[in-house]
C-alpha cells in the first residue's frame, strides 16, 4: 500500500529486477503518479479513499489480503515498519544537519507513514534538543485529534484529498513523542 512515493521506488525496484510489483493505493492519488506507477511495470490497485480504516477495501487491507492470497510475495508495510523511520535518521536527517551546518531551528514535515518526521526529527533532537519539529496535518486526518489528546476519534475522520499526508489510521512507524507542535 502506498500513496505514490514508497510505490514508485518499489515498482522502479521490482522493474530493474524482474519481479511483480502490486501497489494499492487510494483513489485520491493523482492519475499522474497512478499512470507513472504502471508506466514502471506495476499493477496498481485503486480503492475507495472514503473506505474506513477497518473496511476490507481499505487500501491497507486490499494489500494485505493480495499479500496473503499471492505466493511468494511480501509486504512492505511501510506504517509499521520500523525500519522506515531508522532510514530517515541515517540519511535525511544527517543530510540536513549538514546543510544547514547545523544552523536548523525546525524542521516541518507532513506525516503519513511517520517515517520522515520521526527518523528526521530524532536525529535533530538528539544534536540540538532546542529544534522544534512541526508537523501540518489536513482536516480529514486523526493525526491532530490524537496527538492533542492522545485519543483515537473517528468522528474525526474524514475524506480528505492531500496525498501523501495524514492518516485515517495510527501507524507504528509514528513517533508524537519527538513532534513538538502540529
Amino acid at each position: 500500500n502506498t500513496s505514490g512515493n514508497t510505490g514508485a521506488a518499489a515498482a522502479m525496484i521490482a522493474a530493474k529486477k524482474g519481479y511483480k510489483a502490486i501497489l494499492t493505493m487510494p483513489d485520491k492519488v493523482s492519475i499522474e503518479k497512478q499512470n507513472a506507477l504502471k508506466a514502471f511495470g506495476a499493477e496498481v490497485v485503486v480503492t475507495p479513499t472514503s473506505a474506513a480504516p477497518d473496511a476490507p477495501d481499505h487500501y491497507v487491507n486490499t494489500a494485505k489480503r493480495i499479500a496473503a492470497e499471492t505466493p511468494n510475495s511480501f509486504r512492505i508495510n511501510q506504517y509499521d515498519n520500523l525500519k522506515n523511520p531508522e532510514a530517515h535518521y541515517l540519511t535525511t536527517g544527517p543530510e540536513i544537519w549538514r546543510q544547514t551546518e547545523g544552523e536548523v531551528t525546525h524542521f516541518v514535515a507532513a506525516g503519513s507513514t511517520g517515517g520522515t518526521i520521526s527518523g528526521t526529527g530524532r536525529f535533530l533532537k538528539e544534536q540540538n534538543a532546542a529544534i522544534k519539529v512541526v508537523m501540518p496535518d489536513p482536516y480529514g486526518s486523526i493525526y491532530h485529534h490524537y496527538f492533542k489528546t492522545g485519543e483515537v476519534d473517528m468522528d474525526q475522520s474524514g475524506t480528505y484529498h492531500v496525498e501523501g499526508v495524514g492518516e485515517d489510521h495510527i501507524v507504528k512507524a509514528m513517533d508524537f513523542s519527538l513532534i513538538d507542535d502540529m
